[in-house]
């Protein structure tokens, strides 16, 4: 197990974000969503998004929006994110929504995505989250953590995947 430290993310993250962002999205959703779309995004795509993300930052953060990276300081290379902050969502059943967690497959087990998880949504904090239905690991971390799935599911039309909702009261 690595040491990591979380910190917001800034100019010069982005190429490191974007690779990321898709290794993880490869590795976790592969089944769970439109096979050709998962097959066909690449770092350069995501690297644009978190350029725009990056970007507006300082807005994000002023409407109560939180992104922050883990790094693993051995190698100093970005390993995961999160982002958190008011619901995006009309009639949420909490004031606050993860919206992303991502960390990649060979750092799941050693802490980090618990440590990223509460500095954007906090540990007590009652939130929400939507999870990929499919994914059964993350819905058990989500478990540990407190969330439960209340019932709620959505289809995501763009990704074509079910996606169910849970809440940590």
């Amino acid at each position: 197990m690595g040491s990591y430290s979380i910190r917001d993310i800034g100019p010069a993250d982005e190429t490191q974000l974007g690779t990321a962002h898709v290794a993880i999205w490869k590795a976790t959703y592969a089944g769970m969503m439109n096979s050709a779309k998962l097959d066909a995004i690449r770092p350069r795509d995501r690297i644009e998004r978190w350029e725009h993300i990056i970007a507006g930052r300082d807005e994000a953060s002023s409407r109560g929006v939180r992104t922050r990276c883990a790094v693993d300081t051995d190698c100093s290379s970005i390993v995961g994110f999160a982002t958190g902050g008011p619901p995006r969502d009309e009639n949420p059943p909490a004031s606050t929504e993860l919206w992303s967690l991502n960390v990649l497959p060979e750092h799941h087990g050693t802490g980090v995505a618990t440590a990223l998880m509460v500095e954007v949504i906090g540990q007590q904090t009652p939130a929400y989250l939507w999870v990929a239905a499919a994914n059964d690991r993350a819905v058990a971390f989500y478990r540990k953590h407190r969330f439960e799935l209340d019932g709620t599911t959505k289809f995501d039309p763009l990704w074509e995947c079910l996606e169910a909702r849970m809440v940590r009261a």
